[in-house]
């Protein structure tokens, strides 16, 4: 007959658990009862049959012998590790002790650590920042490189006149200016702005000089593109005092340089907007003074007719604008002034009249662009004329009152006596002349010397 184990129960194993303990410390109970080897093992004895269990005991001795003989040779073999353990366990506390004065050290001088751990991120901060900018800087350095550049391409686009591309690269950078209000644009700016003045200095100092149509139209194209002058009347204004220049500038060149027999006298050059009086070297001889003049009025004449075409062929006309008019009218007056001052040197009446020829030529020309003058310039050649008449009647009187009543006398005494008529009265005998009446003035010689010289005087000065 055979028995099957049943299945051991909880409460049977802490019974004999507890007959097992009875007796021993109340730690080593709590010991045995808190582990579960224990229980495991005192199940498994419930669980052996009565020969097993028998055999139980031998088997324990066994492996406890074969447990300390393993013990034993461990011992043999790892002996100088366990001394080395042993100093280890023995050094720890040392080192502990150590390690409790080295965690004291630390905790005092962990708030300066903390200082300079904050101090060296604030400095790391700032070239991380440095770096940033330095790093952003290289990967535009060609940008940066080109807007630096600016400054020198202004000034070659205005040295070599590219003003129209000098103009464009002005109003970027102004725009710039407005967009980036940086310190190196605005350095930029001012270096622009410079070239600017520059370019501007350049453009009028063309308008100074002798230029054509197309030229000139471009400068003031580009002086109204720069927004320099408040007004369109103020850049009206400056083309005209910029030729006014250059026509001093060509009258200047046709004086003749002063000698001995020169005089200085001082004329005033009178402007739209300020009278400026300079020296004026005027020849005293009458045919340099004839080519000075004959010189004067063909400069005059092409440069007031290229100033009036240039001025209304680019500015627009404004019937409320008298600034081309005035200045017209300051021009004229300024050829007569200098009319009235050289006519009376000139002691040829053909060269009169040439030269009044040449001013009416001058007067018509212009009269096609509405500044015909001719009218006024009559009176001065008839002021002129006036001296030389008068010189010339004066010779005749005094003629008539020396050598003439002299000369008569001697040829009525020798007729009245009935001798041979002297060298002088056969000279005057044979003398032919247009206006001698011979058969009325004939018994009164001076007196048909007088009356002749009169009209020969006249004629000759008309």
């Amino acid at each position: 007959m055979s028995s099957v184990a049943s299945p051991p129960h909880t409460e049977d194993n802490t019974g004999l658990l507890q007959l097992l303990i009875d007796g021993w410390t109340e730690s080593n109970q709590t010991l045995i009862q808190n582990s579960q080897w224990t229980s495991d093992y005192l199940a498994r004895l419930t669980s052996l049959s009565l020969d097993e269990l028998t055999h139980e005991p031998t088997s324990l001795r066994s492996n406890q012998q074969q447990i300390k003989q393993d013990a034993q040779q461990l011992a043999y073999t790892d002996y100088p590790s366990f001394l080395h353990a042993e100093s280890c366990r023995r050094e720890l506390g040392s080192t502990l002790e150590g390690l409790d004065d080295r965690f004291s050290e630390l905790l005092t001088s962990a708030p300066a650590l903390q200082q300079a751990c904050e101090d060296f991120a604030t400095q790391a901060k700032d070239i991380a920042i440095e770096r940033a900018k330095m790093t952003r800087v290289l990967e535009h350095q060609h940008v940066l490189m080109d807007l630096l550049e600016l400054p020198q391409l202004m000034d070659t686009c205005v040295w070599n006149g590219y003003y129209s591309e000098a103009m464009d690269l002005a109003a970027h950078v102004r725009l710039l200016q407005v967009r980036y209000p940086l310190p190196v644009i605005r350095t930029i700016y001012d270096r622009i702005q410079a070239s600017s003045d520059l370019m501007l200095i350049q453009l009028i100092s063309h308008l100074r000089q002798p230029i054509k149509l197309a030229v000139a139209m471009n400068i003031i194209g580009h002086l109204r593109r720069m927004e320099v002058f408040d007004s369109e009347r103020e850049l009206r204004m400056v083309f005209l005092r910029c030729r006014h220049d250059c026509v001093e500038q060509r009258l200047e060149r046709i004086k003749k340089p002063a000698d001995d027999a020169t005089v200085y006298i001082v004329s005033s050059s009178t402007t739209m907007a300020t009278t400026v009086s300079a020296p004026t070297t005027i020849p005293t001889n009458s045919q340099d003074t004839f080519d000075y003049l004959k010189r004067y009025v063909d400069v005059m004449r092409e440069q007031m007719f290229e100033m009036a075409t240039h001025y209304t062929s680019i500015f627009s006309s404004n019937e409320a604008d008298t600034i081309l008019s005035d200045y017209m009218t300051h021009m004229v007056m300024q050829i007569q002034h200098i009319l009235t001052e050289h006519l009376h040197y000139i002691d040829d009446t053909s060269a009169l009249a040439s030269l009044l020829t040449q001013l009416q030529y001058c007067g018509m020309s212009l009269g096609r662009v509405g500044l015909d003058f001719r009218h006024l310039f009559v009176s001065s050649f008839e002021q002129a004329v006036k001296p030389l008449v008068l010189r010339t009647m004066d010779q005749a009187t005094k003629l008539l009152t020396i050598d003439t009543l002299h000369a008569a006398t001697k040829i009525r005494f020798f007729q009245v006596h009935g001798s041979i008529p002297t060298t002088f009265q056969a000279a005057n005998a044979h003398r032919p002349h247009p206006h001698h009446h011979t058969h009325n003035h004939q018994p009164h010689h001076p007196m048909a010397f007088h009356v002749n010289n009169i009209p020969t005087s006249l004629l000759s000065h008309l």
